[in-house]
């Protein structure tokens, strides 16, 4: 006998366009500390450190930054503080009189072998540095030349892994800013290092720097990196919404109290691209003043979140488009271009990865693909790939009067 009647039902699944968790905040740093025996050397490549107790289970303790008196656990700390656990963390930790120089320098085992190791997986590095007994600094408009001329290595080292597939934004310590906004490097001058690859953070956890006399100069890139990596590709470091800081005692790299600089001081500086936190009057805790690049206002990518995005977007359309490669394509017989449907797909592929996987991160996606290109003469397909990106409220003004009456 037959069933009785019924309505069948199967569930689909894989319509949604759900995603697996992101790996946009994968982040990685480098610090200065010494080697633990049975543990790591100099150099190693740690991690991915999902917490604090996985630094702590190599070694890097507090007492260990202590001991040593470097900032390897503070920094690290910091990230998790900020990011939480679970964010993945790589590390690697080098010896006190590797600069922050050599360590972006595309052709050494630092920056380049710890984004090497992790297989391009890190989208966020940061360079941080304690420097050795008896360094002396050479000094240029408030920056020590170890900063900037990392910062002219970074655009190196990133045209090199953008070229891989791989691109990645760097955080560097602006540690020892010496104090005088006025007079200090302006990072936004189109004449001066145009590094849109790197932030430069002044910024200061005071209790961090207060760990011991060799940290009274630092600048807080662990909790800078801890923000990004917690934070949506498209929003501002410094987003209001995104919540305070985990920390509230904050000042800049000279040891001064953030509550001690003028109005006039810290406009100058945000002016000239440094990345600080600030106090917001009305908000409770510290925020970051922004996510500014070390270039120009007037770079597309002058922005953290800005490049985050594009990184984002050029990832995806190289993983879309990837496994096209060498694949034959179908000609129209009339006129040896690529057949209508083709064109299509190609635009269509694209505008459908991009647009999922960063639904709410831009505005908007388009491809064009030329149907007049001759495909049969170069064997190759061009396309053009346009986003764009969400508005940012970097200052909302608002004209408050009184009215005789509301009109709508």
């Amino acid at each position: 006998m037959p069933p009785l009647p019924d309505v069948s039902i199967t569930l689909g699944n894989g319509n949604l366009g759900r995603l697996a968790q992101s790996e946009d905040g994968v982040a990685g740093i480098i610090v200065s500390g010494v080697a633990v025996g049975g543990q790591f050397a100099l150099g190693d490549v740690l991690g991915p450190f999902l917490s604090i107790k996985d630094a702590e289970a190599k070694g890097i303790t507090q007492a260990y930054d202590i001991t040593n008196t470097c900032l390897a656990w503070h920094h690290i700390n910091s990230f998790f503080q900020e990011a939480g656990n679970g964010n993945p963390l790589w590390v690697m930790v080098v010896a006190k009189t590797v600069t922050l120089t050599d360590q972006a320098l595309n052709t050494n085992a630092y920056a380049k072998k710890l984004l090497t190791a992790a297989g391009g997986k890190i989208r966020i590095c940061g360079l941080t540095r304690v420097p050795q007994t008896g360094y002396t600094p050479t000094y240029d408009s408030g920056l020590d030349t170890d900063i900037t001329d990392a910062l002219g290595n970074l655009k190196d080292l990133f045209a090199e892994e953008f070229a891989d597939h791989r691109p990645v934004r760097f955080v560097v310590e602006g540690r020892d800013w010496q104090g005088n906004a006025g007079t200090s490097l302006d990072l936004t001058d189109t004449a001066g290092v145009t590094c849109n690859v790197a932030m430069v953070v002044i910024g200061q956890d005071r209790d961090m720097a207060a760990a011991h006399a060799a940290a009274a100069k630092s600048a807080a890139v662990g909790l800078m990196l801890g923000t990004l990596a917690r934070s949506r590709v498209h929003h501002s470091a410094g987003r209001v919404k995104s919540g305070a800081l985990s920390i509230d005692n904050v000042g800049l790299s000279n040891g001064t109290a953030i509550q001690l600089m003028t109005t006039t001081d810290l406009n100058a500086l945000n002016d000239k691209g440094y990345v600080f936190m600030r106090i917001i009057t009305g908000v409770a805790g510290k925020f970051w003043n922004g996510d500014s690049m070390a270039c120009p206002e007037t770079d597309d990518y002058a922005l953290m979140s800005r490049c985050r995005v594009i990184d984002k977007a050029a990832r995806i359309t190289y993983t879309t488009y990837v496994n096209e490669l060498l694949d034959d394509i179908e000609l129209d017989p009339n006129t040896g271009r690529m057949a209508v449907a083709v064109v299509k797909n190609y635009e269509a592929i694209i505008e459908a990865a991009v647009g999922t996987q960063m639904a709410g991160e831009i505005s908007g996606v388009g491809a064009y693909v030329d149907p007049a290109q001759d495909v049969l003469s170069d064997d190759e397909v061009d396309i053009e790939l346009n986003i764009v990106p969400r508005g940012l409220a970097k200052n909302i003004s608002v004209a408050l009067s009184y009215a005789r009456s509301i009109t709508t």
